[in-house]
């Protein structure tokens, strides 16, 4: 039986997933029983692209298949925020509560009908060493192969020029200035504190190095032992079955192999030439309460009530809340997919 391993050290998270995956064939193991799995900067632009980071490394780490997902909370009077910076939303040091509080309190004023909010999920399962395994998958997840980042590749020659050489395959800074822009394009609505607001996005911002203006000087400064991945899409094929495009793919694919991953890592001699990548969202609209309400889930939980619903997240038992989450459809759209790529599998 072929090892599943949940890229998150977030116990709450972990659980969850591990309900969600209750009945795959395959044996679902915690991040944790790596302990020198390094920990990944999450510093793309979409929660896909988080998911993918996460996944990428963890698989190369322990040579298994890995599960990697990533969350955002768009709020529509707040212009989107917190977005991708959901789980960081009250800067360092935040907590479930202080993020919940903040959100609420940015929002103090903000008539009912007007609260409306959406939970997204991505979710991304990465096989380091597929063999022949065929790749029909369901719809709505999509699959893509992937050259591994890790083969047989040099290291980029000067250390400190290595992220100038992924920015320009990536264009991360221009990515990050146009993310930047569409989200401090109109930051409030209904007289709350537009001021307040407008310094929490600047925060934010001055914690992405990508992102900063001129002049600006970055708060991010790393951590220790983690990983920053250059952006996951330059490795993708553009069909799994297309076999010639292993190799240099004519100058297309990154000469050189991302730096950051310990030399000893468990997985690297077991992992194959080309990946299997499979992907799925899934979405929930709701509104942001007044206050907190309940005692169950995590994170956002207990200020969101999804539509036509009287309970917030935090209020429904696990199996109910699964039956209509981000996470819970993300989950099972992804499962679907595996389904469909290992046809021997049951998944659930």
């Amino acid at each position: 039986m072929r090892k599943v391993v949940l890229a998150s050290r977030n116990a709450d998270k972990v659980g969850e997933l591990q309900q969600l995956m209750a009945g795959l064939d395959f044996e679902v193991v915690p991040a944790g029983e790596y302990p020198g799995l390094p920990d990944v900067i999450e510093d793309g632009t979409t929660i896909a692209g988080n998911a993918r980071r996460k996944a990428l490394v963890t698989a190369a780490y322990t040579g298994e298949i890995a599960v990697a997902d990533d969350t955002s909370l768009e709020v529509r009077v707040l212009n989107g925020f917190p977005d991708i910076f959901a789980a960081r939303f009250s800067g360092p040091g935040a907590t479930y509560a202080s993020n919940a509080r903040l959100t609420l309190e940015l929002m103090e004023g903000v008539p009912e009908g007007h609260r409306q909010a959406r939970f997204s999920t991505a979710a991304v399962w990465v096989d380091p060493r597929p063999g022949n395994q065929p790749h029909p998958v369901l719809s709505p997840a999509t699959s893509r192969g992937l050259h591994n980042p890790w083969g047989p590749h040099l290291r980029y020659p000067d250390a400190e020029g290595e992220w100038d050489y992924w920015n320009g395959l990536a264009d991360r800074k221009v990515a990050w200035a146009t993310y930047r822009r569409m989200m401090e394009s109109d930051l409030a609505d209904w007289g709350q504190d537009r001021k307040r607001l407008a310094e929490v996005a600047h925060g934010l911002f001055l914690g992405c190095p990508d992102a900063l203006r001129p002049g600006e000087e970055s708060t991010w400064s790393g951590q220790d032992g983690a990983m920053r991945l250059p952006d996951p899409t330059i490795w993708g094929l553009p069909h799994p079955e297309v076999e010639e495009m292993m190799g240099d793919a004519g100058g297309q694919l990154p000469r050189y192999a991302p730096s950051g991953l310990p030399a000893n890592a468990p997985g690297l001699n077991a992992c194959g030439a080309r990946w299997l990548e499979i992907t799925a969202l899934g979405k929930v609209l709701g509104h942001i309460t007044r206050q907190p309400v309940g005692g169950g889930g995590f994170g956002y939980d207990p200020v969101f009530r999804p539509e036509g619903e009287q309970r917030t997240l935090a209020e429904m038992p696990a199996d109910e809340k699964n039956a209509i989450s981000h996470r819970g459809k993300a989950m099972r759209r992804l499962l679907r997919a595996v389904k469909g790529a290992y046809p021997k599998v049951k998944a659930g």
